[in-house]
């Protein structure tokens, strides 16, 4: 048989996890809605640093101060994130293999997550340089559109895949 992605999607739909979950109807919708909420607050917090570093929420917390307290939270909602989505993967893999949107997501994330910790990094091995807008380096400029446009793409490709999966089968 030819491993393809519709292959390994059947493959997992079969298995007796994704059939117990295929089986409970509650634990997707349930997924889908903790999934949501934990890129709303993963979005939330990238929007804060973004949005301070393009100079459109002035004054209050410093660059530094966000990134110390925001950074973890992000991660902490990645990873429930992370978790929702496997789920939803393991219940549904033909939907989510399928569609272009869900290779994109990933790729994504995978960009944006490594992006945030240079950028993290970056913050903390120089808080001062970042929190006054006279040393700031331009390229948090850059990183605040950059991660901005990355997100909305996330969440657009998200979308997409419940939309779209039909058009790939």
């Amino acid at each position: 048989m030819e491993p393809t992605v519709h292959h390994w999607g059947y493959v997992i739909a079969a298995t007796s996890v994704s059939q117990w979950l295929q089986n409970h109807l509650w634990v997707i919708p349930t997924s889908q809605s903790i999934h949501i909420v934990m890129i709303s607050v993963v979005f939330g917090c990238a929007a804060m640093i973004s949005l301070r570093l393009l100079g459109l929420s002035t004054g209050g917390r410093s660059i530094s101060s966000l990134v110390v307290t925001l950074v973890p939270w992000m991660y902490i909602a990645l990873l429930g994130a992370l978790i929702t989505g496997i789920v939803q993967t393991v219940a549904e893999p033909v939907r989510e293999f399928v569609t272009p949107e869900f290779w994109w997501k990933m790729l994504m994330i995978v960009a944006v997550v490594i992006l945030t910790q240079w950028f993290a990094g970056s913050v903390r091995r120089n808080a001062a340089r970042w929190d006054s807008s006279a040393s700031r380096p331009a390229s948090g400029r850059a990183f605040a559109l950059v991660s901005l446009g990355l997100w909305i793409a996330i969440v657009y490709c998200g979308r997409f895949i419940a939309y779209t999966w039909g058009f790939y089968m």
